[in-house]
């Protein structure tokens, strides 16, 4: 059996985190959408590797409005069974930045993962 808390033990779950988190973000935030990005959506996850989201929203927000909603959205997570040391980093956008992720990187759909 792998330790829960070891990196390689967090990884090895990372489809259900995104299941967990995209479910907890419609909850907060029901217009917003969620996409992979980084090393999970360009299968070169490593032991080190977090597993990056983006929050699309339909407006752009404030700093002090981000880290709210990310409070907010880590909280239903966490009632929704996403373990406290999930490597998931949320990267709250506008809908109008998503182009420039998707320049720089593979994105994809909640709904392609």
């Amino acid at each position: 059996m792998v330790n829960e808390t070891t990196p390689l033990s967090r990884l090895i779950g990372w489809k259900r985190y995104v299941k967990i988190v995209s479910e907890a973000v419609r909850k907060v935030i029901p217009e917003a959408r969620v996409y992979l990005t980084g090393g999970a959506a360009e299968s070169r996850l490593t032991i080190e590797s977090d597993i990056d989201l983006l929050v699309v929203l339909p407006r752009e927000i404030d700093f002090r409005e981000a880290v709210e909603l990310r409070a907010k959205i880590s909280e239903e997570a966490e009632k929704l069974t996403l373990p406290p040391h999930a490597p998931v980093e949320l990267h709250l956008i506008s809908n109008g930045e998503l182009g420039e992720y998707r320049k720089r990187g593979k994105v994809i759909s909640e709904e392609d993962i």
